[in-house]
């Protein structure tokens, strides 16, 4: 310690990595500018082991006309959030993006679509653009915005209703040509449901998957032949009242039902096959009783009609995610993490987190979520 800028001189360079594995990923930031050996040992432990389990990041909206907005983004290493209030989001290009996020294949990134602009993030926090190009040739008012390969895809949301097929239209655009294409509109099994609010969406590296949340429809398409391959309803559990879609590996999926069993309230998971939408084992598998007490705390208490309308989404990769009630944010959320075997993933790991303390205290708040891997650089220039 005689020597400036000199740290623990004889503490091995392994454990000094080591004891970097289990920092959070907001202390490896301070860690790095210790020293070089420090800087190094961050640098080699996050080599050694990346941290690609996604993190849950909320961005609230207070008023429905107030463009500004708070970041909350939830660091799964050490299950703490980072929070950023709005008025220190000058790194946020509020010209440029809303706060609504695009569902891609790996990470979920901000967008802005209008008909003549469409706007990308480089990043989920919206600090760099990736991508500008011009706007779709459908006004929508609440689509399905995704991104699958080289296309990203619109669903849904049409509001000219002078054409009735302009509710269900679906447009891709194609990054390597720089062009929007018609593709074939919605299966009709989701006839007024075309909107995002009422669907749940999953993305691999080749196909969009989404199912309505109320029915159970689920239908698969290609963006490279512009077509819903498969349709069907899924129906494994009738007590289920919601569903949600999650990915869980190279075309399989996560189906995340919520309804009331026995008096109860129950969320349960499938596996999927991607390629034929079956569901794979009927043996489910089933969030924790304490954690689904947590996230619907009342729910005995409500009447019918509002146990009716409870619902779970899910966030996630193939490496796990998040399980929430989208209505009640401020009730916190459940970590889940999946077996890394390649036939028979599954849900082995559950944790809860609660919602951080000013989230949900407004009625009129609006919240979009977010699931992404994030960068030590990205927290560095977005968070802090």
């Amino acid at each position: 310690m005689d020597q400036p800028g000199t740290f623990w001189p004889d503490f091995p360079a392994d454990l000094l990595e080591a004891v970097m594995t289990t920092l959070p990923t907001i202390d490896l930031l301070s860690a790095s500018c210790v020293s070089h050996d420090w800087l190094h040992a961050v640098r080699s432990s996050l080599h050694t082991q990346p941290r690609l389990f996604p993190w849950l990041i909320l961005r609230c909206l207070p008023y429905p006309t107030d463009s500004n907005h708070s970041i909350h983004a939830l660091d799964p290493y050490s299950q703490t959030w980072l929070s950023v209030p709005s008025r220190n989001n000058s790194t946020v290009k509020q010209s440029l993006l809303t706060p609504y996020f695009l569902h891609g294949s790996t990470r979920d990134l901000l967008y802005k679509l209008t008909l003549s602009q469409m706007v990308i993030s480089k990043d989920p926090f919206g600090c760099s653009i990736k991508m500008e190009a011009k706007g779709p040739k459908v006004w929508r008012q609440d689509p399905v915005v995704v991104e699958v390969g080289q296309w990203v895809v619109v669903v849904g949301g049409g509001t000219d209703f002078d054409e009735e097929e302009e509710e269900g239209a679906v447009e891709v655009y194609n990054k390597q040509t720089g062009t929007w294409e018609l593709a074939e509109p919605m299966p009709t099994m989701f006839e007024g449901s075309t909107y995002a609010t009422w669907l749940s969406v999953a993305v691999s590296d080749k196909r969009l998957y989404m199912i309505e949340k109320n029915t159970g429809c689920v239908s698969q398409f290609d963006p490279e032949s512009k077509t819903w391959v498969v349709t069907r309803q899924l129906k494994p559990n009738l007590s289920v009242l919601k569903w949600s879609i999650g990915i869980v590996g190279k075309e399989r999926l996560l189906l995340v039902g919520a309804g009331k069993d026995g008096g109860m309230m129950k969320v349960r998971t499938w596996e999927v096959d991607g390629d034929t939408l079956q569901v794979i084992s009927n043996n489910p598998e089933e969030m924790p009783t304490e954690m689904v007490d947590r996230l619907f705390p009342n729910f005995n208490s409500l009447h019918e009609d509002r146990q009716a309308i409870c619902s779970v989404e899910v966030r996630g990769t193939e490496r796990g995610g998040y399980m929430f009630d989208p209505a009640n944010m401020k009730n916190g959320v459940v970590m889940y993490q999946l077996s890394m075997e390649e036939e028979g993933r599954r849900v082995w790991r559950w944790e809860w987190v609660p919602a951080p303390a000013t989230v949900g205290c407004n009625m009129m708040e609006r919240i979009s979520v977010g699931c992404s891997p994030v960068t030590l650089h990205e927290v560095a220039r977005c968070l802090i």
